[in-house]
């Protein structure tokens, strides 16, 4: 792991998702980077800690990652948390960055590991369960078959037009405004819509087509829409 940061994926919320790798890379390092400030509220950093209780013994260092839509306000961010990091590898740490998820799909890890690369610094990444293939494997249905496409939707603004895409949707992070998004599905005909908030973690709740989908959605709530 020398002069190398690792972008280290540990799932969605089930500990029992972890990987070996996983395990064992954390468990190798010398410094773990959690992009929470509080731990308590670190949902990766609790993660690993139902499976590595020593965590605790590894020196931690929290970060914030500012959520801002100014870019240069959040590439200046990553910046200055990535010359952090920086630093610890260059002194020949072994460096750990944990994420919820996998590291390569819509991960704070990527904003590291683009800035790493330009310094020639060697990025290594493992994978872990990604939310929407949790969530799919969680409401019991498959994201696609044969040669049907998938469409995975960061943003919910989108959704109009991707309502249009064929094929089968994932809506992410549409809790907060779940109101405005069911509007908007109401009115495509010829689809089911699956919903699942807080998967894998105790406050659970999975929504099939015939039920209807609560106002007080859950920040991290996933939409899964299926053609007939």
């Amino acid at each position: 792991m020398n002069g190398c940061i690792y972008g280290i994926g540990v799932g969605v919320g089930d500990p029992e998702d972890m990987t070996l790798k996983a395990i064992k890379r954390i468990k190798e390092s010398d410094l773990l980077i959690c992009p929470k400030e509080d731990l308590n509220e670190c949902r990766a950093y609790q993660i690993v800690k139902q499976v590595i209780p020593e965590v605790e013994d590894i020196d931690t260092l929290p970060i914030e990652f500012e959520m801002t839509k100014d870019e240069n306000k959040r590439a200046q961010n990553h910046l200055r948390i990535y010359e952090i990091i920086k630093a610890h590898v260059l002194d020949g740490k072994k460096v750990s960055f944990i994420t919820i998820g996998d590291p390569a799909l819509y991960s704070t890890f990527s904003y590291i590991s683009d800035l790493a690369h330009k310094d020639g610094i060697e990025v290594c990444t493992i994978s872990g369960i990604t939310s929407i293939t949790a969530c799919a494997n969680r409401l019991g249905i498959p994201l696609c078959e044969g040669s049907e496409q998938l469409h995975v939707i960061p943003r919910i603004e989108d959704i109009e037009a991707a309502l249009e895409l064929p094929g089968t949707k994932v809506i992410m992070k549409c809790g907060k405004k779940i109101s405005w998004v069911k509007e908007k599905l109401r009115k495509k005909d010829g689809i089911d819509i699956y919903a699942i908030s807080g998967c894998g973690t105790e406050e659970e709740r999975c929504f099939m087509p015939q039920e209807e989908i609560p106002e007080d959605g859950y920040y991290m709530m996933t939409i899964i829409i299926k053609e007939r």
